[in-house]
């Protein structure tokens, strides 16, 4: 009898300390994305480490711990904790073509197969300049922001977004059609291969530098495009190695030789 009461005891201390612990970290899971530009904590709290994530990632909620989610990637399985306030059940919306941060002028960039001859030369070539990526370059197109890239070898002009990035601009074709042009200025192949394009953005025209090679995370998920690619000014560096790419700062002098020659 003595036996019996101790298991109902024990039994019932469990049943009394049980709903405290779920409520410390209930128990969820749903499919959601970041609503903007955060980060991703390794535990519940912000003094932790940290990783930057951008709009509309997707993970996968797996649990509530105080003012945070306990959050899953769902690409690589990588676990952390974001702010409940960083979390949607949906998409946050693109910016429609009135949201633009760059001034799209319609046929101020031409979609000409010509590099820059008399009878296809843009009204906005003398406009272009050089900027350090580092004092005023990371500011020309805002993460989430909407620009234009003009090739100035075949005159192919597409939208871009940039999703990220801190040592270059991470950017993305903003539509499926915007991926085929860059296919294009790729030879019809992506590749690493670097290429002279002038950037507008917010009024300004940057000589910049890009390869065309998906690598890596996206926002856009209907683009056509499995990731990013990158785009590079004067004195940029690569994510992985943190120095400055020589192939890269060629292209740049190019696109501006080209503007300015």
């Amino acid at each position: 009898m003595k036996h019996i009461r101790k298991v109902l005891l024990a039994i019932l201390v469990l049943l009394i300390t049980l709903p405290c612990v779920t409520t410390g970290f209930a128990a969820t899971r749903y499919t959601g994305y970041i609503n903007k530009d955060t980060y991703v904590y390794q535990s519940a709290s912000k003094s932790s480490k940290k990783v930057k994530v951008v709009r509309n990632t997707k993970v996968y909620v797996i649990g509530v711990k105080g003012s945070f989610y306990h959050i899953q990637n769902t690409k690589n399985k990588v676990k952390g904790y974001a702010l409940k306030s960083c979390i949607s059940r949906t998409k946050v919306p693109e910016p429609s073509s009135s949201d633009d941060t760059g001034d799209d002028t319609g046929d101020d960039i031409g979609e000409s197969t010509d590099s820059g001859t008399e009878t296809g030369t843009p009204s906005w070539k003398s406009k272009v300049v050089k900027l350090d990526w580092y004092k005023t370059g990371k500011d020309v197109l805002k993460r989430g922001g909407y620009a234009y890239l003009y090739d100035i070898t075949t005159g192919i002009k597409l939208r871009i977004k940039r999703m990220g990035g801190t040592n270059h601009a991470d950017v993305e074709p903003a539509t499926k059609a915007d991926t085929a042009k860059l296919k294009k200025i790729a030879g019809g192949k992506f590749s690493w291969v670097c290429h002279a394009v002038i950037l507008q953005a917010n009024g300004q025209y940057v000589a910049c530098s890009v390869n065309t090679m998906p690598h890596g995370q996206q926002t856009i998920d209907n683009n056509g495009y499995d990731g990013q690619f990158c785009l590079h000014m004067v004195n940029s560096k690569t994510h992985g190695s943190g120095k400055v790419n020589p192939n890269h700062q060629a292209c740049i002098e190019k696109a501006y030789n080209w503007a300015h020659g």
